[in-house]
């Protein structure tokens, strides 16, 4: 039937409606229910071409449907939209949710025209517009004819159909826009570096993991689903000990702050840094999400910083740092409690003459040595430390003064002994002294002074000799 001669069927049209509605409900947007829409679209209003276009992230349009009777060469695989119709043009178009045009060829050779963008006497245009009234897709029909719609309710009808088919198109187009931000944030969550789950603050269900997370504790479907408690651990049947979930909510049960905190893992003491916090799932249900980072190394790096600063570098003796910190530990493990420290004070006799007799690298080697010997004594091991040059200090907490003569007696008598070093054997006696804890004093620096001062005492006395602050002079026994 010629197009002049079409007489516009209101009641074809809501047949038309039905039949895109069942098409809409039997298929997926994805899998053909457009195109079969845009077919139907044509053929009702005899259009001999229809297409559908939406725009990617640089505002280009690109064909993803069409529909022709005849060779669809006419159409543009891609376009920019600003190049082929004016401002004018673009406005109307969003202003009264779609255009139309029918123009003779003289006309037609003007550009900014719909129809010379589609080499097309007659062109429907509808737009695909999102939240922000950007347009995102167009929707349309063109013929090669005139007057294709021949009555204003015509081309009513033809708009309103079309906006319905846009519709669709719009649900499309954010639809794989979830698509991708779910698939673009999965790829963002898996490749961060950081290790997340969430579970279900009341059931301690896992509700999402990501792979890193997940691929240890052997993948995906080893977690999800699962108690936390059941997919990271072995041996626990219930809540951890140490779960932070009340320090993350309110009295009312209400997402407070982020709380961290440090934890080595079990199987192979990789070491994390945790941050839990609570927040609202997708569902209104109140979630856990714990998110940890790999800080082994920077473990690693803070024993070795901690070793540095706590450690003699030639004898890998404590030094002083670690004297106080462990006399402050001990303090306060014994408070309240009534016990007696004892330490000791001593240094090498005649260590300088011996430095510039012998030279310093043996001076080096002998400190070195008397280390090793004093860390394999039980006598000696775990209380020796170094102060600095030749000074030594052994501290004991709750220790007898029988314990502290079984010390010195064996201190006085290995150094009377000569030390198989690599070229030499010196003999290099000591001189100590020895204060104790609560009667010279409480605090450390107190018992050094104290036990200093009774060090140069023993000096006086003739060296190699331990000298108590009470006055007892203790001598190598024969």
């Amino acid at each position: 039937m010629d197009a002049r001669r079409y007489s516009y069927d209101v009641g074809g049209v809501q047949v038309l409606f039905e039949k895109i509605i069942e098409r809409l409900s039997a298929y997926e947007l994805a899998k053909g229910a457009i195109l079969h829409i845009l077919v139907d679209v044509c053929q009702h209003f005899r259009f001999g071409c229809g297409f559908v276009y939406e725009a990617d992230h640089e505002q280009t349009f690109i064909l993803k449907e069409r529909f022709a009777i005849y060779a669809a060469s006419a159409l543009p695989e891609s376009f920019k939209l600003e190049k082929h119709l004016s401002v004018e043009q673009i406005s109307t178009l969003l202003s009264s949710a779609g255009y139309f045009q029918d123009i003779d060829d003289r006309e037609k050779k003007k550009l900014g025209s719909c129809a010379h963008l589609f080499k097309s006497s007659t062109v429907m245009l509808v737009p695909v517009t999102d939240d922000d009234g950007g347009i995102v897709g167009l929707v349309g029909m063109m013929d090669r004819r005139r007057n294709v719609l021949t009555s204003e309710q015509a081309r009513r009808a033809a708009k309103m159909v079309l906006n319905l088919l846009s519709n669709s198109v719009k649900l499309r187009i954010f639809q794989k826009r979830v698509e991708y931000a779910h698939g673009t944030l999965g790829n963002i969550l898996d490749n961060m570096g950081v290790d997340i789950y969430v579970n279900d603050f009341a059931t301690h269900e896992i509700l999402y993991v990501n792979k890193s997370m997940a691929k240890p504790y052997g993948g995906l479907e080893r977690m999800l689903g699962k108690k936390c408690w059941d997919a990271l651990y072995s041996d626990k049947t219930g809540q951890c000990e140490y779960c932070p979930a009340k320090k993350i909510i309110d009295e009312d049960g209400n997402p407070t702050k982020i709380y961290s905190w440090d934890y080595q893992r079990p199987f192979d003491g990789s070491w994390f840094r945790v941050l839990s916090t609570a927040f609202r799932w997708t569902d209104g249900r109140l979630a856990h999400i714990v998110s940890s980072v790999d800080i082994t190394e920077n473990k690693k790096n803070e024993a070795i910083i901690a070793r540095m600063a706590n450690y003699d570098a030639l004898t890998n003796l404590p030094n002083r740092r670690k004297l106080f910190i462990d006399y402050k530990e001990a303090e306060r493990l014994a408070e309240g409690n009534e016990s007696r420290a004892y330490l000791l004070f001593f240094d090498l006799d005649n260590f300088k003459k011996l430095n510039d007799s012998m030279g310093h690298m043996v001076g080096d080697e002998l400190l070195t040595q008397i280390s090793i010997v004093l860390t394999q004594n039980p006598l000696t091991s775990n209380h020796i430390y170094r102060l600095g040059g030749d000074e030594f200090v052994l501290l004991y907490q709750n220790a007898g003064r029988e314990h502290v003569q079984r010390v010195v007696d064996f201190l006085l008598g290995r150094f009377v002994q000569p030390w198989q070093l690599k070229d030499v054997s010196p003999v290099c006696r000591v001189s100590i002294g020895i204060a104790s804890s609560p009667d010279d004093g409480r605090a450390l620096d107190d018992l050094l002074r104290n036990a200093d001062l009774m060090m140069y005492k023993a000096k006086q006395h003739g060296r190699g000799i331990a000298c108590f602050t009470d006055g007892e002079i203790v001598r190598l026994k024969k």
